[in-house]
């Protein structure tokens, strides 16, 4: 009788658990963030995110249900601005360039162009071309700088290939001056008969 009573509360344990253990969470629901900037760019990378699990569910150890959130752009404050491509500006003495990520101020905004300032000099640009999100402009900044890193290490690359190329000629050349300067002294007239 004890085992039959035991059996009997093993299985509705087993029952409940089952139960307890397969029922799906509620789905959440799923939110846009609103837009917070006017100037076009990027778009807001969403990730997804765990909900924090209840006790119950960490005890059953149950799998928890995940929901988008859309993450939150991380704004420069008002008036400042990144480009997002390089720029150049003409000057007297030559021409000056500004890399993708350069920190410039909004001096004055037209329909399409932006006029802008690095603290030393004024230029225009297109407004496209400029985002007050610090994330993305850390991006462009370091994807600008991987570019130039591998231009500069292919510039390396070729100047030490040609510069091996020059010392090898230079070699065979004086190897060549070598030779022709010892066959002319091994070489002996011979004499006539």
């Amino acid at each position: 009788m004890k085992n039959v009573l035991l059996g009997v509360l093993l299985v509705a344990l087993l029952y409940w658990s089952w139960q307890w253990y397969t029922a799906s969470p509620p789905k959440p629901a799923v939110t846009r963030a609103p837009a917070q900037r006017p100037s076009p760019g990027p778009a807001v990378v969403a990730r997804r995110v765990p909900p924090k699990p209840s006790s119950q569910q960490q005890t059953a150890r149950s799998t928890p249900g995940r929901s988008i959130v859309a993450k939150q752009p991380r704004l420069a404050p008002e008036g400042t601005y990144f480009l997002l491509q390089r720029a150049s500006l003409k000057i007297d003495s030559g021409v000056i360039g500004f890399a993708p990520g350069t920190k410039v101020t909004l001096v004055d905004r037209n329909d399409s162009m932006s006029t802008v300032s690095d603290g030393q000099y004024q230029f225009t640009v297109a407004s496209s071309q400029l985002t007050n999100d610090l994330d993305v402009a850390n991006g462009v900044a370091q994807a600008d700088y991987a570019a130039q890193t591998k231009i500069a290490e292919s510039i390396a690359k070729s100047v030490r290939e040609y510069e091996r190329e020059q010392r090898d000629e230079f070699i065979n050349s004086e190897k060549e001056k070598g030779q022709r300067k010892t066959g002319r002294r091994t070489a002996s007239p011979t004499p006539q008969r």
